[in-house]
């Protein structure tokens, strides 16, 4: 198809990760700021258990996000577990927003048996008086401290939400100080947007110098016992990087880009604070992706040329995007400026697309204990109940110590996730890489239609002729090659298959403490390894796949919540991860580092012609290197002649390049190039488990 021609087409919506679903506003309290308006008197129209279950079966069809289920407050629904439950089974993250009134000992359990895997509780002052006069209410802070307390002891994640307004801003160190000593995991203050019953306290939400204090505030703050999220802030992700830390989350203003809330009427929005409606589910027989993928509103919001005034001429708006709802309350504008935002663009396209893509990097920050529990955990998270006390116990220090600093450095952004890498071939599953030649100008729009597919796991720019690099892995080289050929006939962009023919090594562990990576070198042809997949598994192991191919989080006892889901014990657990590690099917099982953040800033994809009879060899030879990630032998293609792949990782472009060449030179290797990864728009892990999308 002619690139004139494919730039009338959109490219495909990315699904979302993150729905909030209003499943009752009925509530036990009736707050001044609460958006929904909540209280005891049912509001009418709530979905119904069937209708519920149906909107998740459409939901699990093409996406697996976190999913909160809040309210009013989402406790007096009956069919809590049950809705929870269908969730979970169907390969979505249910987490749960209360209020923690009904929140004990035995809810709490009930909870962990449904499936949820964290809860968010609101304090929005330190002391029982002030929490109490915020809410309105005498005796909400005793019930939401013990609402906090049953869901620790049950072994929920817990989050501490506050409502952030001048009543209370003077009072956040206090009221992080308190969750954290309650054992919350992390702190999330919610800049207050005044819509709903929040409307009356228009005149209470913070000025837009006391936001941008607040924000510098959260920004410095040093804390390894608890993480730091911020919400309805989102240029909290600009003041991050004028801080010079890197970027935490996806994004600022997710809405419509990768989340989306639905109403208890099954109306959908951009979000909660924001009433303007998308779609509703019982008019489109409750299917939410046509919903998400067409809403002409979601559509503007996809655009951030589509943003006005000084959002419009930001160089952080990719990042951060202004609150759509504040804007609308102020203007009834959804689309103009943010308009308690401090900061004064420079508005130059030059300087736009250097804030769009500014990484800050670097490990300095850790101490020598970060460095070596970072270089552990990469390797292995040990297979015992209370995997902290062993790590503790090699480190010299505290379960306690540990869980911190494993929580610092996954809110840092150092860890992307904690769990297994499976390998695909021992799942069934193929995987191959894919470049393409794309006109400089329409990099970003055809980078983002490579993102929506499903199969694509890794997607890269580099410094070539062949400018757009990704990875995908699907049930079959048929499917893959169908997926590629409807991109290319959608973006009209010619993209080639580099299909794997050996395997030399993949070991992406980055060691911070001196010591050389655990050898993970592997010698394996392509096809060799035959396997029934996961059609030889049965679905108990199917869905323990399913649960630790996302992120186990931070806990002392980590595998206890994946073991009540099941209902399995948690040696049985233990025992079948073990099992999986020694036959193959899981590479590595412990932290998936973020090597960029790690100060390894430079990628390098070195690619040689190397004769057919050395290939073998010189693919040893490579993998024999710590500074060598991955390393495999690809099928070239006509104008492509080289054949062996090997990524280098480095602290400089200049260092790569000097390993790459001296490589060369020991291998005997003329014809060799480098190419370095100047953006990255994609990087997560592959997901075997779960009904895959229609279509190739």
């Amino acid at each position: 198809m002619p690139a004139e021609e494919s730039r009338q087409h959109q490219p495909p919506v990315p699904p979302p990760r993150v729905i909030a679903w209003e499943l009752t506003r009925r509530c036990l309290l009736a707050c001044g700021h609460c958006r929904a308006a909540a209280g005891l008197q049912d509001a009418g129209g709530d979905l119904s258990t069937g209708e519920c279950l149906r909107l998740l079966d459409n939901i699990a069809s093409f996406a697996q996000p976190i999913l909160i289920l809040t309210g009013g407050e989402p406790m007096l629904r009956e069919d809590l577990c049950d809705i929870a439950a269908h969730a979970r089974r169907s390969g979505l993250h249910p987490v749960l927003a209360t209020c923690g009134a009904l929140l004990d000992d035995k809810s709490a359990g009930g909870i962990v048996r449904a499936g949820i895997e964290a809860v968010s509780v609101s304090l929005d002052g330190a002391t029982a008086a002030s929490h109490d006069a915020f809410r309105g209410r005498e005796g909400s802070f005793a019930s939401a401290v013990g609402g906090i307390e049953s869901a620790r002891q049950a072994g929920l994640r817990v989050q501490v939400n506050t409502t952030v307004t001048q009543d209370n801003v003077d009072e956040l160190p206090a009221i992080l100080d308190l969750a954290a000593k309650l054992g919350a995991t992390t702190f999330n203050p919610f800049f207050l947007v005044p819509t709903g019953r929040g409307a009356s306290l228009t005149g209470r939400q913070l000025s837009a110098e006391e936001y941008e204090r607040a924000l510098n505030w959260l920004v410095k703050l040093n804390r390894r016992d608890i993480q730091i999220r911020v919400t309805c802030a989102p240029h909290y992700q600009r003041v991050l990087r004028q801080g010079g830390a890197a970027g935490t989350g996806p994004g600022g203003c997710l809405g419509g880009r990768a989340f989306a809330f639905i109403s208890h009427r099954g109306e959908v929005q951009i979000c909660g604070f924001l009433d303007i409606e998308c779609g509703n589910l019982r008019a489109e027989s409750y299917d939410f992706r046509r919903i998400w993928e067409t809403s002409e509103v979601f559509g503007r919001l996809r655009r951030p040329e589509s943003l006005g005034g000084r959002c419009g001429r930001c160089e952080y708006r990719i990042v951060c995007g202004g609150c759509r709802a504040r804007a609308y309350q102020a203007t009834g504008d959804y689309l103009a400026e943010e308009p308690l935002c401090a900061y004064q663009p420079s508005g130059s396209a030059e300087t736009r697309s250097q804030g769009m893509d500014r990484k800050v990097t670097g490990a300095a920050g850790l101490d020598a204990t970060d460095r070596r529990l970072l270089t552990i955990l990469q390797a292995e998270l040990p297979l015992a109940r209370r995997p902290a006390d062993i790590l503790a116990e090699r480190l010299g220090t505290t379960a306690e110590e540990v869980l911190a600093r494993i929580s610092s450095l996954k809110e840092t952004g150092f860890i992307r996730r904690i769990g297994a890498v499976f390998e695909p071939a021992r799942l069934g599953y193929v995987s191959c890489l894919s470049a393409g030649r794309v006109e400089p100008e329409r990099l970003e729009q055809v980078a983002q239609a490579v993102n929506a597919l499903p199969e694509v796991t890794h997607n890269y720019a580099r410094r070539h002729e062949y400018n757009l690099w990704f990875t995908l892995t699907a049930k079959s080289p048929q499917r893959i090659a169908q997926a590629v050929e409807d991109l290319a006939r959608a973006t009209g962009v010619d993209f080639r298959l580099l299909p794997s023919l050996a395997t030399y090594k993949i070991n992406a562990v980055f060691a911070l403490d001196g010591s050389p990576p655990p050898p993970r070198k592997l010698t394996r042809q392509s096809g060799a390894e035959g396997s029934s997949g996961t059609a030889g598994m049965t679905k108990d192991q199917q869905r323990l796949i399913g649960v630790l191919q996302g992120d186990l989080g931070v806990s002392r006892q980590p595998f206890d919540a994946v073991a009540a889901s099941l209902g399995w014990t948690v040696e049985r657990v233990i025992r079948q991860v073990s099992d999986w590690l020694a036959s193959g099917v899981i590479r590595r099982f412990g932290a998936v580092a973020a090597h960029r953040r790690l100060g390894f800033v430079a990628n390098g994809l070195a690619v040689f012609a190397v004769p057919e009879a050395r290939v073998g060899s010189v693919g040893q030879r490579l993998a024999d290197m710590a500074e060598v990630s991955h390393c495999y032998r690809r099928q070239p293609f006509p104008g492509w002649r080289y054949n062996l792949f090997a990524m280098f990782h480095g602290r400089g472009e200049d260092e790569v390049q000097a390993r790459v060449d001296a490589a060369a030179r020991e291998a005997g290797v003329m014809n060799y190039d480098v190419l370095f990864s100047t953006v990255e728009y994609k990087k997560t892990s592959a997901r075997f488990i779960g009904e895959e999308p229609a279509g190739p």
